[in-house]
């Protein structure tokens, strides 16, 4: 019987797990394994961080998930892995052999080292939530990062704390225009929303000192903060760059088109912690993560049954919907660009009828 192991409970892998449950895999034992009892869906945190939705709302039960699904679930982080002996070695010592493993773990925090002391680390995921709830009730708070998290929970925290009548001094920092990511739509939608929701924000700001009371800019201006949430973009983990698998140069997971770790065919990855070896410069986006996980199933049971692997190719162009806070939510999508209470709407709908999927599996 083989061993196919899947480390990390991100998109892909959820999806892997919802279809198991109706076609199981035969003669195949699976394994999950996550550091975490829970994989919160990080799509809904700016509503949790406005008070849309309770804890429970924005997160799914690996192990009742695994196990109806007929996996195996071990909570345990994966911090070695031995290709050549077909083994991950957990963070508690314990060795775990693999004929067919796949990673789909995410990013790590990009926080400069020399911060790293000063600050609450966010990834993990499961650790973001308890600091949403900390951030949003601080006498002075500061989020770096302008991009889609950053202004959504800048957005959505700059909301909880209108209501609970508190100052609207929430500081949002990012070194380059808000959303610029997303196109030059994006960012006048973003800004103009911005001052008319009186959020504080400053772009064009590198930070390049933070002690413990205040961040200093590339302009030498010093902004005070009583808790600061870094969210300026991803980081990959070492764990790949130390087991000598092939990275790109920013330390993430490289794959194929199938989504096979290149040179290593028995070895899968999806999600934020890879980098398409034909796509290289394709944003982390939970969207491309999503649609990883029907080809991700598909090229298991195809290596399982020594068939033939299909392709994965990325959309060129996708919708996001951003929160805004106040019950509203900016769409865009190419050209088009509406703002509102009809895209909020829209984005909750997606939000719970993904949660719902896989819930159903186990309650």
């Amino acid at each position: 019987m083989k061993t196919l192991v899947f480390v990390g409970g991100g998109h892909a892998h959820l999806h892997c797990l919802g279809q198991i449950k109706k076609d199981p895999l035969p003669d195949c034992r699976v394994v999950l394994i996550s550091p975490s009892l829970h994989q919160y869906y990080s799509g809904m945190f700016s509503g949790f961080a406005e008070g849309l939705y309770s804890i429970d709302d924005i997160r799914i039960d690996l192990r009742c998930l695994s196990e109806s699904a007929g996996a195996r679930f071990i909570m345990d982080r994966i911090v070695a892995i031995d290709p050549a002996a077909g083994q991950l070695t957990g963070a508690n010592g314990a060795i775990y052999d693999y004929d067919l493993v796949s990673f789909d773990i995410g990013s790590d925090d990009s926080i400069p080292e020399e911060m790293k002391e000063l600050l609450s680390p966010n990834k993990p995921n499961f650790l973001f939530p308890d600091r949403l709830l900390q951030l949003r009730k601080s006498a002075q708070p500061i989020i770096v990062g302008g991009g889609a998290a950053g202004v959504e929970l800048a957005f959505s925290i700059n909301a909880w704390r209108q209501e609970q009548g508190l100052p609207l001094n929430t500081i949002l920092l990012s070194s380059s225009p808000l959303l610029s990511g997303l196109g030059e739509r994006a960012i006048k939608s973003a800004e103009a929303i911005a001052y008319r929701k009186s959020l504080n924000f400053f772009t064009g700001y590198q930070v390049e000192v933070i002690d413990r009371g205040s961040v200093v800019t590339s302009e030498r201006q010093a902004f005070p903060f009583s808790d600061l949430l870094w969210a300026a973009g991803p980081a990959s983990f070492r764990l790949f760059e130390d087991a000598g698998l092939p990275t790109d140069e920013k330390g993430f997971l490289l794959v194929t088109n199938t989504l096979n770790v290149v040179g290593h065919p028995e070895i899968f990855g999806a999600g934020d912690c890879v980098t398409l070896e034909h796509y290289p410069g394709l944003p982390k986006n939970g969207v491309y993560a999503v649609r990883q996980g029907p080809v991700l199933w598909s090229n298991v049971k195809s290596r399982l049954a020594s068939e033939e692997l299909a392709s994965f190719t990325p959309q060129k162009r996708f919708t996001s919907i951003l929160s805004t806070g106040n019950g509203e939510a900016l769409l865009l999508n190419g050209g088009i660009t509406l703002h509102g209470r009809l895209p909020m709407k829209v984005k909750q709908y997606i939000d719970l009828k993904f949660m719902k999927r896989y819930k159903k599996i186990y309650e």
